[in-house]
């Protein structure tokens, strides 16, 4: 088993863990470099055109990444908004950002819990408690969505994994994921696996390439053995200095590339 790959993704995601992970992360990656271009090349200083940059592409991206594995049964959900949800293996894949992932352990890392997303809780299996065990001060004011209700009528109901990372001027900085369920309408959380780092994917180590060329190449074969002779003594005595190669006469005339 890979060390980077936590034991619950590991029983979760099963042979595919790695590559799930791996391109969770090439899709976070993309949309720090999206942000990034966008905000070299913005003229706007209030930060709204790399925020809307941000805001699509964590979710684009991500599922362009995971339908790219190819693995069965792969959907793209719809929320009733403007973005899917990728389900990979009976798994609700949900990207949040923060700027300050310590300050968000136990609660949601936004200011705001949107009405969408307490459906999004509620139609998974994180959900699946409060009907016996409503949350206090929770409501979800009319039913849900008509492909979140489709979720929650599944069986077995999807788990909701949640991706959050810290990406700000720098870039991106970190990142987790685990399951987790909502705990209260104000945005309290509680973590049903380790909160773990998701880390880069390990990169491809490079192949020794076997030297094919063989004798044709211009550093092959034996040095060659040049004759070595002594100057005789009446040139040692003499004023005249030793003979040198000279260069040709056209060398000073050859432009360089960089001019």
């Amino acid at each position: 088993m890979d060390g980077s790959i936590p034991a619950w993704a590991q029983s979760r995601f099963g042979e595919h863990a790695a590559a799930i992970q791996g391109a969770i992360w090439r899709a976070l990656s993309e949309t720090a470099q999206g942000v990034a271009d966008i905000r070299a090349a913005s003229r706007n200083k209030k930060g709204f055109a790399p925020g809307g940059e941000r805001a699509v592409d964590q979710f684009e991206l991500l599922v362009g990444e995971l339908e790219e594995l190819g693995i069965e049964g792969t959907e793209v959900i719809s929320t009733g908004s403007w973005y899917g949800l990728p389900l990979v293996l009976n798994t609700l894949i949900y990207p949040v950002h923060t700027q300050n992932g310590d300050e968000h352990v136990d609660r949601w890392p936004r200011r705001k819990l949107s009405k969408l997303m307490k459906e999004i809780f509620a139609s998974t299996a994180a959900g699946r408690r409060w009907v016996a065990d409503p949350i206090s001060g929770f409501e979800i004011e009319d039913e849900l969505r008509a492909s979140l209700a489709d979720l929650a009528g599944r069986d077995p109901r999807p788990r909701l994994v949640l991706v959050v990372y810290e990406l700000d001027r720098s870039g991106l900085k970190r990142v987790w994921w685990g399951e987790a369920e909502l705990r209260s309408g104000a945005g309290a959380i509680r973590w049903l696996t380790e909160r773990s780092p998701l880390v880069a994917p390990l990169a491809t180590p490079l192949a020794l390439v076997a030297d094919e060329a063989g004798d044709d190449r211009f550093d092959s074969g034996d040095l060659p053995d040049l004759p070595m002779a002594d100057r005789p003594d009446e040139e040692q005595h003499s004023e005249q200095p030793l003979p040198t190669e000279q260069a040709d006469e056209t060398d000073d005339t050859i432009e360089s590339d960089e001019n």
